[in-house]
């Protein structure tokens, strides 16, 4: 299942999005597609953790961006694909880490490589790294979290702890979707999660990590949404 959203005030056109979407889904995976009017109302809304974002920033949605920043605050990692008139606004796009930036009309091959690429980041199995010039793998699905402390981190898996050197947003970078960062400093796997308590996360190693403000909405949307699945 790939959840994707689309803010889009055209309607006309958000049918033409959706239509290309259900294309590439129909020989690849199933898709939810979440649809909104405009910027404001998909980041006031949020009710899942979306793995692909496309977001209308045309003169018409003044507050597409906004929306997009927002959703890097609040912690979302995944890919944001932005549509727009003309390339004028594309420097916005490379300061939100847009994965794409496509002039209106967008095209059924655009389509494919996005999403052909957010199946690849959601159906990722290993972590990969190298220390002391040894580079090995772990599986995704045994890590429970990394930690980071003084630039050294330590990934909890169901079996062992491997420590490492490394920065925090180089992991991110590699993880699939249901990964969340909970505060500066950890990220867990939200399939190894027992309990959400307040502003806590306890985990199937009995560890427990905080939540900070600014990623709580995001985490408490990917708890909602593995309940839903």
């Amino acid at each position: 299942m790939i959840y994707v959203a689309i803010a889009e005030t055209d309607c006309d056109y958000m049918e033409y999005l959706k239509k290309l979407l259900l294309q590439w889904a129909d020989k690849k995976t199933e898709v939810k597609i979440s649809v909104f009017l405009n910027g404001k109302a998909l980041a006031g809304h949020l009710p899942y953790v979306y793995d692909i974002v496309f977001v209308d920033l045309s003169p018409d949605q003044p507050d597409g961006i906004l929306a997009v920043r927002k959703l890097r605050d609040m912690g979302y990692q995944n890919l944001l694909i932005l549509i727009a008139d003309s390339v004028s606004r594309a420097c916005e796009g490379y300061r939100v880490n847009a994965y794409r930036y496509y002039v209106k009309p967008v095209r059924g091959e655009d389509i494919r490589e996005c999403m052909d690429y957010a199946l690849v980041q959601k159906n990722r199995k290993y972590f990969q790294y190298t220390y002391h010039g040894v580079t090995k793998r772990i599986e995704f699905d045994s890590i429970i979290c990394f930690e980071i402390i003084d630039h050294y981190i330590d990934i909890y898996t169901t079996n062992s702890t491997v420590h490492i050197k490394g920065a925090l947003k180089e992991v991110q970078e590699q993880c699939p979707s249901y990964f969340h960062r909970c505060h500066r400093s950890c990220i867990v796997n939200m399939e190894r999660v027992l309990v959400k308590g307040g502003r806590q996360l306890k985990l199937e190693n009995g560890k427990t990590v905080d939540i900070a403000p600014r990623y709580l909405e995001a985490v408490t949307n990917a708890m909602e949404q593995l309940a839903d699945e």
